[in-house]
């Protein structure tokens, strides 16, 4: 939230808002990038590819940790290919 982001709760079904904001932290991209920061150098570009499609929430998150992390991320989801650079993503924000 430093950073400016704020989580998307509209889209979860959960109960409460704790619990809302936990099964934002473990969809599969999320999990993935998480993964890949850990396990890559700094500054190679990580690549993810998942069959459903991203997320709001999760794009918007991955805006983030591209601009924070100065780490160029590539998802490939059900529609089209993110590539998200500098805090900005490819699409234009339209998926």
């Amino acid at each position: 939230e430093e950073a400016g982001y704020v989580p998307e709760m509209k889209i979860v079904s959960q109960d409460t808002e704790e619990k809302k904001e936990q099964t934002l932290c473990y969809h599969s991209e999320m999990l993935a990038i998480a993964f890949g920061l850990i396990a890559t150098p700094c500054g190679t570009p990580l690549s993810i590819v998942k069959n459903l499609r991203v997320c709001s929430d999760c794009h918007v998150s991955i805006k983030f940790i591209s601009s924070i992390l100065q780490r160029e991320i590539i998802v490939r989801d059900a529609k089209r290919f993110h590539h998200f650079k500098h805090g900005m993503c490819s699409c234009g924000d339209y998926w």
